[in-house]
C-alpha cells in the first residue's frame, strides 16, 4: 500500500508540474494594492469652491497634476520619489508654479509629499531622473523651465526644501534627462538639446532637432566636464536611460528619429553606446531596427554578468527584444517578446517600459499594455495594464499584473532594493490621450513585490575625492547601423520566445496520457481491499 500511495502521489506531482507550464493570460500577481502617492486630485474649478482641508503635516495648497515620476532606493531600503507638479495659481487652471514633489517611504512609513524645488512657472514640464550616490546623497537631474539642472539633497533630509542644494546648471536647454552613478559616486548626465543646423547642411527630416549630449562629474555636481555630443545626428534624439555596471562600465541607450518637444521628424530606431572608461570614450553606437517597421521606447536592463540587454516597441505595437552575451560587442537578432502586446499611442506617444535587475542577475520589466491571450480586448478599446515581465538569462515569463483599472497608466519606473524588493512608480490619466484639464486627471502610484531570493546589502557609504574634471573627448562619428555578428552556431540557432515546445506541447499530453493508469492502478487497488474483505 505504501509502494502504491508514493506512486500514485508521484503521479500526480508530474500532472500538477506539466499543467502549471502550459500557457496562461498573465501569473496571479504578488504585487501590493497600489498606493497613491500624490497629493489628492480635486475637482475644484473655482474660487468660490470650497477647499479640502489638508492632511496633517501638509502645505493648505491646491495641488495640481502628478507626472512623470522616477524613483531611487536608499540606505535600509528606503524609497524616494520625485515628481512633476504644481500648484494652481488661477481658478480657471491657466496658470501654474512648477515644482519638483518628493516623498519618500521609510521603515514601512511614509512621510508626508512636499515640494522641494520650485523650478518655473507657466507650465514647463519638469522632466527627472534621480540616484542614490555612495556619497550619502540623493541626485536629480532635471529641467527647470527649459535649462537642464543638477540638486542634490543628504538622503536622510530629502523632505526639508531648505536642505537641498542651490541648482546648478548641466545643459543650456532639453527636454528628456537621464541620470546615472557608479560606485565611485562619479555622476552621469545626459540630456536630450536642440541643435541648430550648420549652415549649409540642413537636416531636412529634423531641422535644428535634439541630440543626446553628455557630462559628468566628480564632485557631487558642484563642476561638470564639458559637454559631448553622443549622438551628432542628423534626426531627433530622445527619451535616453542609463545603466552602470558592476566594473563601472556606463551603458546607455535612447531613441532616434523624432524629437517629442520639437513636434519634428518620425521615430527611426533605436541607440546602444558603452564607455568601458567612465565616461571618458565612447565606444560607437549600435543600431536596433526590425524590418517594414520604426521602434521607439527603447528601454536597457543589465542582466548577469554585465551583460545588456534591451526591449522596444514597434509604431504596430508588437514589443521586441535583443540582448548581449560579451557585455554589449555583439548582440542577439530581434526577437517577440511574449506574452505581451504594447498600448495604443496614437496621439500621446510620452510612455516609457523599465527594467531593473535582482540579486541572481535576473532582469524585470515594467511596461505599460495587454496580456496577449487576453483577445477580447483590443488595444484602446479599454484602458491598459501595468504589467511585469522577468528575463532569467535565456526565456521571458509569462505577463504578472500589476495594476489593472479604469485608469490608464504611463511611464512606468522599476526598482530593487536589497536584492529581492521590486519598487514600482507610474502615473495614470483619466483617458487615453493628452487630457483637456490635465491639472485634475493625472496621478503618482506604487507598489512593491517581495522575491523569494537573497538578500544583499548595498555597499557602504564613503567620502568620495573629488578628481581634476578633463575636457571634452571628441565623440567618434556615427557608424553605419550594423552590429558586430553572433557566432554562426549562435545567429542560426532558432530563436527562445516563450517556455520552450517541448514544456508546452509535450507536457500536458504527457499529464493527460497519465490519468488513465492512475484510475487503472486506482481500480485494481480497490478490487484487492474489495477481494481481502469477502
Amino acid at each position: 500500500m505504501k509502494r502504491l500511495t508514493i506512486l500514485i502521489a508521484g503521479l500526480l506531482v508530474v500532472i500538477s508540474l506539466a499543467l502549471s507550464h502550459s500557457p496562461a493570460a498573465a501569473q496571479r500577481s504578488r504585487w501590493t494594492t497600489p498606493f497613491e502617492v500624490s497629493p489628492p486630485v480635486t475637482e475644484a474649478t473655482s474660487a468660490q469652491a470650497a477647499p479640502t482641508p489638508p492632511p496633517a503635516g501638509q502645505k493648505a495648497v491646491r495641488y495640481g497634476s502628478s507626472w512623470f515620476p522616477s524613483l531611487a532606493i536608499g540606505p535600509t531600503g528606503s524609497v524616494h520619489i520625485v515628481w512633476y507638479g504644481g500648484i494652481v495659481t488661477t481658478a480657471g487652471n491657466e496658470g501654474s508654479i512648477d515644482l519638483l514633489m518628493y516623498r519618500e517611504l521609510r521603515d514601512g512609513v511614509w512621510s508626508p509629499f512636499n515640494d522641494v524645488v520650485q523650478t518655473a512657472t507657466g507650465g514647463y514640464t519638469v522632466r527627472n531622473s534621480i540616484v542614490m550616490s555612495r556619497d550619502g546623497k540623493l541626485h536629480v537631474l532635471l529641467r527647470m523651465g527649459t535649462t537642464i539642472r543638477h540638486v542634490s539633497v543628504p538622503w536622510d533630509r530629502a523632505w526639508t526644501a531648505a536642505a537641498w542644494s542651490e541648482p546648478r546648471t548641466v545643459g543650456r536647454s532639453g527636454y528628456y534627462v537621464a541620470l546615472g552613478v557608479d560606485s565611485q559616486a562619479r555622476l552621469h548626465a545626459f540630456w536630450s538639446q536642440g541643435v541648430p543646423d550648420e549652415p549649409g547642411k540642413p537636416r531636412p527630416e529634423c531641422p535644428n532637432c535634439a541630440n543626446l549630449f553628455y557630462r559628468y562629474s566628480d564632485t557631487g555636481g558642484e563642476s561638470w566636464s564639458e559637454p559631448v555630443n553622443l549622438s551628432n545626428s542628423p534626426y531627433g534624439d530622445n527619451r535616453p536611460q542609463v545603466k552602470v555596471d558592476s566594473r563601472d562600465r556606463v551603458h546607455v541607450i535612447w531613441d532616434q528619429g523624432k524629437d517629442w518637444y520639437a513636434g519634428l521628424g518620425k521615430p527611426k530606431q533605436g541607440v546602444y553606446r558603452r564607455s568601458d572608461d567612465r565616461g571618458n570614450t565612447w565606444r560607437p553606437p549600435v543600431y536596433f531596427t526590425v524590418p517594414d517597421d520604426a521602434i521607439q521606447q527603447t528601454t536597457l536592463g543589465i542582466a548577469a554578468g554585465d551583460n545588456p540587454i534591451v526591449v522596444y516597441r514597434t509604431l504596430k505595437g508588437t514589443l521586441y527584444y535583443q540582448y548581449s552575451r560579451d557585455g554589449g560587442d555583439s548582440w542577439s537578432l530581434p526577437d517577440v517578446l511574449p506574452g505581451v502586446v504594447a498600448r495604443d499611442t496614437r496621439g500621446n506617444d510620452l510612455d516609457q517600459y523599465s527594467m531593473a535587475t535582482d540579486s541572481e542577475g535576473n532582469v524585470h520589466l515594467l511596461m505599460v499594455g495587454y496580456p496577449t491571450t487576453i483577445s477580447s480586448i483590443a488595444p484602446g478599446a479599454a484602458p491598459s495594464m501595468v504589467l511585469h515581465l522577468v528575463w532569467n538569462g535565456s526565456r521571458w515569463s509569462s505577463p504578472e499584473i500589476v495594476s489593472a483599472n479604469e485608469f490608464y497608466p504611463e511611464w512606468p519606473v522599476i526598482a530593487v532594493s536589497n536584492g529581492n524588493k521590486l519598487h514600482a512608480v507610474w502615473y495614470t490619466r483619466r483617458g487615453d490621450g493628452i487630457a483637456a484639464d490635465e491639472r485634475d486627471r493625472y496621478r503618482i502610484w506604487y507598489s512593491s513585490r517581495q522575491l523569494d531570493l537573497p538578500e544583499t546589502a548595498p555597499l557602504p557609504l564613503f567620502t568620495p575625492v573629488p578628481t581634476a574634471v578633463p575636457t571634452a573627448v571628441p565623440t567618434a562619428t556615427p557608424i553605419p547601423p550594423t552590429s558586430t555578428p553572433l557566432p554562426t552556431d549562435v545567429a542560426t540557432a532558432p530563436p527562445i520566445s516563450g517556455p520552450p515546445r517541448w514544456e508546452t506541447t509535450a507536457l500536458p499530453v504527457l499529464a493527460l496520457a497519465l490519468l488513465p493508469p492512475i484510475g487503472v492502478i486506482a481500480g485494481v487497488y480497490a478490487l484487492r481491499r474489495w477481494g481481502k474483505r469477502r
